[in-house]
Parts: C-alpha cells; sequence; structure tokens
C-alpha cells in the first residue's frame, strides 16, 4: 500500500547513525529505503571489514605479531569454503592487519576504544561509536575512523567527510566520557584496506567553533 504521506511528522525527531550522514544529504530516499532494511550488501567483504574492525578494538595496540595471531585464531569465523576466493580474501586480510599494526605503532596507545556517543543536533539525534580516539594536548582529542574499504577519499573529500563532521560533533556536545571541557582537534580516517604500501590517513580539520562552544546537545 502507497502513501503519500510524509515518512515522518515534522517536528520527529530523526535518529541516524553517523556512517549514513553522507547518504541522507545526498539521497534521502536511498537512507530511508536502507533504514527500512532494503539493502543487499556483499556479505562475504563485509564480514572480513566486521572482522578487521573487531580485532583493531580488542587489540587497540596490538603489535603485527599480535594482530596475526588473533587473525589466525579467528579466520574460521567467516566460515568461508576452501578454493582461491578464500586464499585471495586471506591475503587481503593479512595486508589490512599489517596495516593496522603500522598504524598502531605511529599513534600510540588511543584515548578512547569503541566509545559511544547519543548526542541531538536540531531534529536530528546522532547514535553511533567511534572507533578511537587520540588525545590531542591537555584539553584536546581527535577521532578516528578505521576503514577497511579499497577506496580512500581525497584530501578534499576528507576535508567535508560527514561521518567526521558527526563524531566532531559528538565530541563538541560532550558526548564522550572525556573530561568537561575537552574540544575536538580534528579527525582522521585511517585506511587499511586500500591499495597503498601503508595505512592511508586522511584528516579533517576541526570544526569551526560555534558562538555557544558547543554544537548540539548530548543525549543522556
Amino acid at each position: 500500500m502507497s502513501s503519500t504521506a510524509p515518512l515522518r511528522g515534522a517536528e520527529e525527531t530523526v535518529t541516524v547513525s553517523p556512517s549514513k550522514v553522507e547518504t541522507v544529504s545526498t539521497c534521502p530516499l536511498r537512507w530511508s529505503l536502507e533504514a527500512a532494511g532494503g539493502t543487499a550488501p556483499d556479505a562475504t567483504h563485509q564480514s572480513l571489514g566486521t572482522l578487521v574492525h573487531s580485532i583493531a578494538e580488542t587489540h587497540p595496540s596490538g603489535s603485527l605479531a599480535e594482530l596475526r595471531a588473533v587473525l589466525d585464531r579467528r579466520w574460521a569465523e567467516l566460515a568461508l569454503p576452501d578454493g582461491w576466493p578464500a586464499r585471495q580474501l586471506r591475503r587481503r586480510a593479512e595486508r589490512m592487519v599489517e596495516k593496522l599494526a603500522a598504524y598502531v605503532a605511529q599513534a600510540g596507545e588511543p584515548l578512547l576504544v569503541e566509545p559511544s556517543f547519543d548526542v541531538t543536533v536540531g531534529r536530528a539525534r546522532l547514535r553511533g561509536t567511534i572507533d578511537r580516539s587520540r588525545r590531542r594536548g591537555r584539553a584536546t582529542v581527535r577521532v578516528v575512523d578505521l576503514k577497511t574499504g579499497r577506496r580512500t577519499a581525497t584530501k578534499a573529500e576528507g576535508a567535508e567527510h560527514p561521518q567526521l563532521g558527526a563524531y566532531q560533533l559528538a565530541v563538541e556536545a560532550g558526548a564522550l566520557d572525556v573530561p568537561e571541557g575537552t574540544r575536538s582537534a580534528g579527525a582522521q580516517l585511517v585506511y587499511v584496506g586500500s591499495t597503498h604500501v601503508g595505512p592511508a590517513v586522511v584528516a579533517q580539520p576541526a570544526l569551526s567553533r560555534s558562538p555557544t562552544g558547543r554544537a548540539g546537545r548530548a543525549t543522556s
């Protein structure tokens, strides 16, 4: 049964995942369909990305040897049939953990790993988790989003990246478990699945300061 009525009321708060902010702004219809379950993702590559993210979460400061060992222990979770495609995917996974280890060695101990947040900006309620955040000075943090896809954002795309912007809003709104008054020092996309030799890092500068000093409000 079809209808021309709006999907939501004019004053209704809309909950959005930060990873979908770009889709909301560029194609609201696609976002509505995906939010209703109307997608058919590449399950195998999505599962690989989920596995690598999980390894990064449980071993945020892991060495290359440690990350390789964890990958070896958990590889069976993907339940892949034997054959050439599985071997290719395994080599890809090994390259990912190599790049992840290189990034960890350079970046050092993260301040927070997978912190969740819930913040309202206008009618939008942003709820999600941030892969990790790093302390930058005494009162600022930089949020980091790990990416396992092949394509790397350009410098210009990174500067305007909606997902990173949403994470920075969460910091500015005081939605993370950090000392009061902590500000965002910018954000980074860290690509471990691209064709670059090492981890590719695309930065976003800190958000412009609002007159009130805060952007949005945290939801308890």
